[in-house]
């Protein structure tokens, strides 16, 4: 109360002597402005966000260069005699002969035996993709990349609300005329609905889609077309009768779908559904020091998951014997992918209790493979990175042994107990053996439970008396 009182007889005061000694002053603009107007400033504003979109960027990157190509059944790939090659690009004009990115180009040439193939040129389309991120930080500092040919702007304090499309309308025409590249931009409150408004219209495309219009706009369509929602997912869905996005964001059995897709899943995209989702631009999405990530190219195009898989082990571990040799852990777990078409696709996981093992975090991983990747375009990378990373000592803590713990929690607190004890005695010698069943009702935590137990209890004793 006392707080609210001096303001009150502050502004009583001030009152009085605008009143009496300037009167032609005194007005209640005056008064909004001096005690109402800061107040108003802090308030959060409803964030503005653009997802910008380069339409058919390779082609088009290609077009920029040589101009007797706009118009024309141009795709990018290998050269023109590599038929065992796919496509990795493709303009307009050649799509509607039904040329396809992924698509052989032996297939390409049957469907459109007059398209012109363009070798692939990363070192292009990547001084492309910089020269338009730099475009777009001179409008604002908040830009984040999502990948080679897109990325997300907060432009809240850029312009007003009423002025967004008009400022959309501009850096259309200025992508145009300084770069020749084409774009497609969606407008709204958070990343998700900005990234699906983007993807409605085609090329050179602006579409605001405002939280109100989701049961409008967004709900009517497939529930395969909405981010996130790979196709091992996508067929779960399915099984559930869950066949739009409508559908899913009006799902009545929540714990059915939890079961069924995993609570962070199943809580992410019925909120995805509901027209919500982050409204923050991290600046920092590629240069995060506090993530730990380890990627790897394939020397050629890569087919077979057999060794995909074999190559995401490898990364894992690698990233695992990091964080363990700097003692940390962490919570979030992301997947990239890199396809021959140079498309970048990658997805994230964030665990209820922090890891660095590499088992639990492979599997994690591996979960992700199978929902997302696109098994009819082969690969050209692979890269896995931890986040949201914590010092295990942090985490650690004192607790009833494995009481009513679920299998997995015994497990985290099996790693935390082994850790904690080789840390204590200076090596490695405790390590987890193999999984067997026992004549303890196949209870196979019994023993270890006995002897941690008997170690914490023994250094709490220690910890007190200390």
């Amino acid at each position: 109360m006392i707080p609210f009182f001096s303001f009150f007889s502050s502004v009583l005061f001030f009152t009085f002597l605008l009143m009496n000694y300037s009167p032609h002053l005194f007005s209640l603009g005056i008064l909004y402005h001096i005690f109402l107007k800061k107040g108003s400033d802090s308030i959060k504003k409803n964030r503005i966000i653009f997802h910008i979109d380069m339409n058919c960027f390779f082609v088009s990157c290609e077009i920029a260069e040589n101009p007797d190509l706009a118009g024309k059944k141009v795709a990018v790939g290998p050269n023109r005699m590599d038929r065992k090659g796919i496509i990795t690009a493709a303009s307009y004009e050649a799509r509607a002969c039904g040329v396809r990115a992924a698509m052989p180009v032996s297939e390409a040439l049957r469907k459109c035996p007059d398209l012109i193939l363009v070798e692939s040129s990363m070192s292009l389309y990547s001084e492309y993709s910089r020269r338009f991120f730099e475009y777009f930080l001179k409008i604002t500092p908040l830009v984040e990349p999502a990948s080679i040919d897109e990325g997300y702007l907060d432009i809240t304090d850029v312009c007003e609300p009423s002025n967004a499309i008009m400022l959309a309308e501009k850096i259309q025409k200025d992508l145009l005329q300084q770069l020749h590249l084409p774009c497609s931009i969606g407008i709204a409150p958070n990343k998700f609905l900005a990234k699906m408004a983007s993807d409605m219209r085609k090329p050179l495309g602006i579409t605001v889609l405002r939280k109100r219009e989701v049961p409008e706009k967004l709900w009517p369509l497939p529930v395969g077309d909405m981010i996130g929602v790979g196709k091992k997912t996508k067929e779960l869905l399915d099984a559930l009768g869950i066949k739009t996005i409508g559908e899913l964001a009006n799902f009545q059995n929540f714990e059915l779908l939890k079961e069924i897709i995993g609570d962070v899943n199943a809580t992410s995209l019925v909120n995805h559904a509901n027209g919500n989702g982050s409204n923050e631009v991290d600046v920092n999405v590629f240069n995060d020091v506090s993530s730990i990530s380890n990627s790897q190219t394939f020397e050629r195009d890569e087919y077979s998951i057999t060794n995909m898989k074999l190559l995401l082990k490898v990364l894992t571990n690698t990233m695992c014997n990091r964080m363990e040799k700097q003692n940390l852990k962490a919570y979030n777990f992301r997947l990239q992918l890199k396809y021959s078409t140079f498309k970048v696709a990658s997805k994230s996981i964030t665990l209820k209790n922090p890891t660095s093992d590499s088992r639990r975090v492979y599997k994690v991983l591996e979960s992700l493979f199978d929902d997302f990747y696109d098994t009819s375009v082969p690969l050209r990378l692979i890269g896995v990175a931890a986040s949201h990373v914590i010092e295990s000592e942090d985490e650690i803590k004192q607790m009833s042994i494995f009481d009513s713990l679920d299998a997995e929690q015994k497990d985290y607190q099996i790693d935390n107990l082994i850790t904690l004890i080789n840390k204590e005695v200076g090596s490695n010698l405790l390590k987890r053996g193999i999984k067997t069943e026992n004549a303890n009702n196949g209870d196979n935590h019994t023993n270890f439970d006995k002897f941690s137990k008997s170690w914490v209890e023994n250094r709490n004793s220690k910890n007190k008396t200390n």
